[in-house]
C-alpha cells in the first residue's frame, strides 16, 4: 500500500511540475496556430512608394525587404510566403493617376530587375523571413520616363495580410531639384559698395529679396556684366534658375550661360537667353544636362538702356 501511494505521489508530482512548466511560458513566446489573432506584412510595403535612385545610371544596385509575422506568440509552423509582380496594383495605381490627370507608369523593362528569391518561409517560432533583395539595374531605364514595379506577397495557408501591407510599389524616376548651395561661391565683375546691396553673396543666398547691384551714377561701368558661380564640388545640371530683383522692371535683359567642367575652361551653354521683364518667379533655363564646377552669367543688356544691373538669386536644377 506504501509503494502504491509514492507511485501516485511521482505521477502527480511528474504532472504538476509537467502544468506548472508549460505555465510558466508567456503567453506571447508560446507557439499559436490560429489564423484569427495572427496578420502578415510586407516590409516597407505601408510606408508609401520606395524610391529608387536611377542616377548616376551605374550597372546595378540593390534594395531589400522582408516579410513578418504579427500576433500572440510565435508561428506554430512554417508559413509559406510567395512574392509576385503584380499587374493589377500597377493598372489599379494608374487608373487613380489618369483620373487625376496624370500620366501612367511605366511597369520595369523586364531585363532591368530581378528577384534572388521568389519564395521564402517564415520558420515556425520565428517573426520574420530572410531578406529578399531587388537587384535592379539603372543602365536599363529611360531617365526621361517614369516606372512602378509592383510587387505582392501571398500565403495559401489561410494567413492574412494586414490591409495595405501586402504590396510594395518600387517607383524608378529621375527626379530634377534645387541643388544645395553649402559649398557654393560667387564673384561679380564690380559691385556697388555705397551700400549694402552690393555683396556678390546675395545671389546664392537663398533669399529673393536680396541682390547684387553694380555700381550706378555718374561714370559706372556699362554692360556686359557678369556673374560667375564656383559649387566647390562636381554638380550634375540640367536647368539654372534666375531669379531678379523683386518689384524693378529694369536690370539685365539678354544673357549668355558658360559652364567649366574643370573649373577652368568656359563652355557656352546657351546664348542670347532673355529675362520676363515683369516676373519676379524663378526663371528656367534649359542646358544640357552634364556635370559642371562653375557657371558663369555674361549679362549682355538692359531693358531700358540703364548702364547699371541686379540679381536676385541664381539656383541650379539637376539630378
Amino acid at each position: 500500500m506504501k509503494k502504491i501511494n509514492i507511485s501516485l505521489l511521482i505521477i502527480y508530482v511528474s504532472f504538476t511540475a509537467l502544468f506548472s512548466c508549460k505555465e510558466s511560458v508567456p503567453t506571447y513566446e508560446q507557439l499559436n496556430d490560429t489564423r484569427e489573432q495572427a496578420w502578415l506584412s510586407v516590409q516597407k510595403a505601408a510606408n508609401g512608394q520606395q524610391d529608387l535612385i536611377l542616377f548616376p545610371q551605374v550597372e546595378e544596385r540593390k534594395d531589400v525587404f522582408r516579410v513578418n509575422y504579427g500576433g500572440v506568440g510565435y508561428p506554430a509552423e512554417d508559413l509559406k510566403i510567395t512574392i509576385s509582380q503584380d499587374q493589377k496594383a500597377l493598372d489599379s495605381l494608374n487608373k487613380i493617376r489618369q483620373n487625376r490627370g496624370l500620366q501612367p507608369l511605366l511597369p520595369f523593362p523586364a531585363d532591368a530587375f530581378s528577384l534572388d528569391i521568389s519564395s521564402t518561409d517564415i520558420k515556425s517560432g520565428t517573426t520574420s523571413s530572410e531578406f529578399i533583395t531587388l537587384t535592379y539595374k539603372p543602365e536599363k531605364f529611360d531617365l526621361t520616363k517614369e516606372y512602378m514595379l509592383a510587387l505582392t506577397a501571398s500565403n495559401s495557408q489561410g494567413y492574412k495580410f494586414r490591409e495595405g501591407n501586402s504590396t510594395i510599389f518600387y517607383y524608378a524616376a529621375v527626379v530634377e531639384r534645387l541643388k544645395p548651395k553649402t559649398k557654393w561661391t560667387a564673384k561679380v565683375s564690380t559691385i556697388h559698395t555705397g551700400e549694402s546691396i552690393g555683396i556678390p553673396g546675395a545671389i546664392i543666398d537663398g533669399n529673393i529679396n536680396t541682390f547684387w547691384h553694380t555700381p550706378y551714377g555718374g561714370g559706372s561701368p556699362n554692360y556686359p556684366h557678369w556673374a560667375e558661380i564656383d559649387f566647390g564640388e562636381e554638380v550634375y545640371a540640367t536647368k539654372i534658375g534666375i531669379t531678379k530683383r523683386q518689384a524693378n522692371s529694369t536690370g539685365f535683359k539678354t544673357f549668355d550661360i558658360l559652364g567649366s567642367q574643370d573649373g577652368t575652361t568656359w563652355i557656352t551653354l546657351a546664348t542670347n537667353q532673355v529675362m520676363q521683364q515683369f516676373n519676379d518667379e524663378m526663371q528656367i533655363f534649359e542646358i544640357t544636362p552634364q556635370y559642371l564646377k562653375k557657371i558663369k552669367l555674361d549679362l549682355k543688356d538692359s531693358f531700358g538702356g540703364e548702364n547699371y544691373t541686379h540679381l536676385a538669386e541664381v539656383d541650379v536644377i539637376g539630378y
